[in-house]
């Protein structure tokens, strides 16, 4: 089973409907219920949610010959890199095999990789394949969480993710979830440690979706994920403890300078950032809703709106 995000579609004229934001890579997804039980995926083994799903993106079914021809044909400029995400069972894995053989040679656009692979073995195997960057994600940002939403052994994950990059240096990527129940400090830590090993961290805004566990639980407050994003985003920039005061986990004040305000006032700390040409259009949000993750750049309006979103003094 291969399906592309309906915005993925669209871009690749398959889907013959309007996408105010395109997507600059090309998102496929492979493979029918995943065998992990990850208390808020629509994928989860036990989720009841509509199997065409991911977050809240609707993926619809295509056949790799659709998708090749699409893919060929494409006669635009915004696609630049195709991600394969895979569900965790054996057939999926087969399928993405097959997947990546059948287009490899037949298109100039590297593959990205985002799949549940547990040893280096997998990940040698998936290398040779033709992709060049695989992401393995935590997702939860503490051992608690992370092995009660998961079911996994968190200190394993992190070792095998930071393992996995000193043998493949800048191909490995993982990503956290902001709103699971973390505290910001968990974030701060895990980040902090993460981007010193040279992992490259996106971040995504927890997304309720009916028919999960967690179906009922609220997205982070937008203060809170702004304050995430500039947190992050100065990590990146190499500003560390004393910029960032904490009050019982929370991220309670944010010091700046003038090179940071300077970008603040250009919106990049609230652009979404991790892997190269990855800008997942309304992920997180719906067209006219709260915007956490910017897939473009900031207009002036945006820039405004979270500068109060953020709410630092």
């Amino acid at each position: 089973m291969i399906r592309l995000s309906m915005g993925t579609a669209i871009e690749l004229g398959i889907l013959n409907k309007k996408c105010d934001i395109p997507p600059t890579t090309a998102y496929v997804m492979i493979g029918d219920k995943c065998n992990n039980n990850c208390d808020f995926c629509s994928q989860s083994i036990e989720s009841s949610t509509r199997r065409d799903r991911l977050s809240r993106i609707v993926w619809p079914k295509y056949t790799k010959e659709e998708i090749l021809n699409a893919l060929k044909t494409y006669k635009g400029s915004n696609i630049k890199r195709i991600c394969i995400q895979s569900m965790d069972n054996k057939d999926a894995h087969d399928e993405v095999e097959e997947f990546i053989d059948y287009i490899k040679d037949e298109i100039n656009i590297p593959m990205s990789l985002s799949a549940k692979v547990e040893n280096s073995e997998d990940v040698d195997k998936f290398f040779s394949l033709g992709v060049d960057k695989i992401g393995i994600a935590i997702d939860a940002a503490n051992k608690k969480l992370y092995e009660q939403i998961k079911g996994n052994n968190y200190e394993d994950k992190i070792k095998f993710i930071v393992d996995m990059v000193k043998k493949y240096p800048k191909k490995i990527s993982t990503h956290i979830i902001v709103g699971l129940g973390e505290s910001h400090k968990d974030i701060y830590d895990l980040y902090k440690y993460l981007r010193a090993k040279n992992v490259t961290v996106s971040l995504f805004a927890f997304t309720p979706i009916k028919g999960t566990r967690m179906e009922s639980m609220s997205q982070p407050s937008i203060e809170s994920y702004r304050r995430v994003q500039l947190m992050t985003y100065m990590i990146d920039k190499g500003y560390f403890d004393e910029y960032f005061t904490f009050k019982d986990g929370y991220l309670n004040n944010i010091k700046l300078d003038y090179d940071i305000i300077k970008d603040i006032e250009s919106g990049y700390p609230f652009e979404i950032r991790g892997c190269k040409d990855c800008n997942r259009p309304y992920y997180n949000e719906r067209p006219g809703s709260t915007i956490y993750n910017y897939s473009k750049p900031l207009n002036i309006e945006e820039i405004n709106l979270a500068k109060i979103e953020i709410n630092l003094k």
